[in-house]
């Protein structure tokens, strides 16, 4: 079986004068040819922690990053767009006071069906929607003008920031695969998402755990440092005699991998975990998630546990309350149900608090701490 040849990549362009500005007005963002004038900030960009931790392909070497590394970045751009094998954009939009370099963006040419992009922003110009913006001019410029099938987008498996800009352009997540990426000399797990020229070129939105407030306590997405917390709750006897899938013992890995689910599941739309933090001190009180969305029955499950400095304090009963009233109100779902062991008393109380009524019973469904199987109690909203 004959392998076919690859096809040509794109005829070049001279450098700076062939490259196209593309401007989105709107967004206040301009792609141009990056220049001397951009050397002092791109070295202040690969400095930055987030950069060193993220990137693949950016230099790191002792002493740090310097002007004759960007220099060098420099001259492999002309070269790129010389050749037809990298298109590579300055981000230009207002920072501090002044419109000068905020990122840069690429396409990676592939051949003439398909290129890989990338980007970056400096550490003073993130979480303003620019690099979205940027993305989504690189994107139509690759269909439209390049004629390109096929663009895909990777990151190593963790970098939210930018799966979330791939998101934005409409970039399909498509799983994640190991030691996909080589980041300065080890294979690290890698994200990837493609969209196609057939595909609509909207946001893929997934879900938001917005905040919810209560007496004396908030639900508010996890966080990393909420690990040391998460560790001592998931830890405790009574926590894993009726959670028996815990990792036995738990550490702050698990716990940091918890985390990440919960950041997974809204991303796919698929389920929403708050942490239930103190008003006052945000110290992580619990966890309570709201999962099943998505699927093609209105139903979720609503689920939870409390740390053993939370217990007896009716704070998880007003957390199932605040949930289900999100949950309704917002449209996610038109029914909820909270299953619980039998034996389980303090996990009964707590749905039947917030206005469960038991609605029926699976016999021996779910293993519990002393190996035996329990039976389910199974509680909806009358």
């Amino acid at each position: 079986m004959s392998v076919p040849a690859p096809t040509p990549r794109p005829t070049g362009r001279a450098f700076p004068a062939g490259v196209p500005i593309l401007v989105d007005p709107e967004a206040g963002i301009t792609l141009r040819a990056p220049g001397e004038r951009d050397l002092l900030a791109i070295v202040e960009q690969s400095r930055d922690p987030e950069t060193i931790r993220w990137t693949t392909s950016v230099p790191n070497p002792p002493g740090g990053y310097q002007l004759t590394h960007a220099r060098e970045f420099l001259t492999a751009i002309a070269n790129g767009w010389e050749d037809g094998s990298r298109l590579n954009w300055t981000v230009e939009a207002e920072r501090d006071g002044v419109r000068q370099y905020c990122g840069v963006v690429t396409l990676r040419m592939e051949d003439s069906a398909w290129a890989e992009v990338g980007f970056s922003s400096h550490p003073r110009a993130r979480r303003r929607g620019l690099m979205s913006g940027a993305v989504r001019l690189v994107r139509d410029y690759g269909f439209d003008v390049v004629g390109l099938s096929m663009i895909r987008w990777r990151a190593k498996a963790g970098n939210w920031p930018s799966r979330r800009v791939a998101a934005a352009a409409g970039f399909v997540f498509d799983g994640v695969v190991r030691r996909l990426l080589d980041q300065r000399g080890e294979l690290v797990d890698g994200w990837v998402a493609t969209m196609t020229a057939d595909d609509p070129r909207t946001p893929r939105q997934g879900l938001v755990p917005v905040e919810l407030l209560g007496e004396g306590i908030v639900l508010r997405p996890f966080r990393d440092t909420d690990a040391d917390r998460i560790v001592q709750a998931c830890s405790d006897a009574r926590t894993q005699h009726w959670l028996v899938s815990l990792p036995r013992p738990y550490e702050r890995e698990n716990a940091l991998d918890f985390v990440e689910h919960t950041r997974e599941l809204a991303a796919r739309g698929t389920g929403l975990v708050w942490c239930i933090a103190d008003a006052g001190d945000d110290r992580c009180l619990g966890s309570i998630g709201l999962e099943g969305l998505g699927s093609y029955a209105p139903r979720a499950e609503i689920g939870y546990w409390a740390h053993p400095e939370a217990r007896g304090r009716g704070l998880v009963t007003q957390a199932v309350r605040l949930v289900t009233r999100f949950a309704q109100s917002g449209g996610l779902t038109t029914s909820v149900v909270i299953r619980s062991a039998v034996g389980n008393r303090a996990s009964r109380h707590v749905a039947e608090s917030a206005g469960y009524r038991e609605v029926g019973r699976l016999p021996e469904a779910e293993p519990v701490g002393d190996g035996q199987l329990s039976e389910l109690v199974l509680y909806a909203r009358p």
